[in-house]
């Protein structure tokens, strides 16, 4: 279900007895790597909610070509995934390395059991306890969205 912060706090009271897992990313021309990364997140709750990386976020990290995907898209898509139960577009405008006092709204609305990411989150490492935050080792990196796009570059420019 893609939702708005301003529900977080109804998923925590309508998942009271339910381990919830948050994790967050961009998702942008979705893969098998987000697939699998997405089934690694469930393995460890119940409830997986997904913070998904705002256009003007992705565009502070990425430059101005990306995302290909708008984050209205985005989010839709990844609501059809049966590993998702909820997806809420990051209201942060700031870039990733900078923190925002929105994700401690976040945290304290949701009151996720667990925040699990495939790296360091500044977002979120320096507001939990550690004890709550769970790093999953990285698969192979491929596919990746900016591999993939290199060989439709590559396939194009060869023609």
């Amino acid at each position: 279900m893609v939702i708005t912060t301003e529900s977080l706090s109804e998923i925590r009271k309508r998942h009271v007895h339910q381990k919830v897992v948050l994790t967050s990313g961009t998702f942008d021309l979705f893969h098998t790597g987000h697939l699998n990364y997405l089934e690694q997140v469930k393995s460890h709750g119940d409830v997986v909610v997904v913070l998904l990386s705002g256009d003007k976020r992705i565009k502070a990290r990425k430059g101005n070509k990306r995302p290909i995907i708008n984050e209205v898209d985005r989010a839709h898509i990844l609501d059809g995934f049966r590993v998702v139960d909820y997806v809420f577009i990051d209201p942060s405008e700031l870039s990733p390395e900078e923190t925002d006092p929105i994700h401690a709204e976040i945290l304290a609305k949701l009151q996720p059991d667990l925040y699990v990411t495939d790296g360091p989150d500044p977002r979120f490492y320096s507001l939990m306890d550690p004890s709550k935050f769970v790093i999953l080792d990285r698969m192979n990196p491929e596919p990746s969205t900016t591999s993939i796009i290199q060989r439709i570059v590559d396939i194009n420019s060869a023609e």
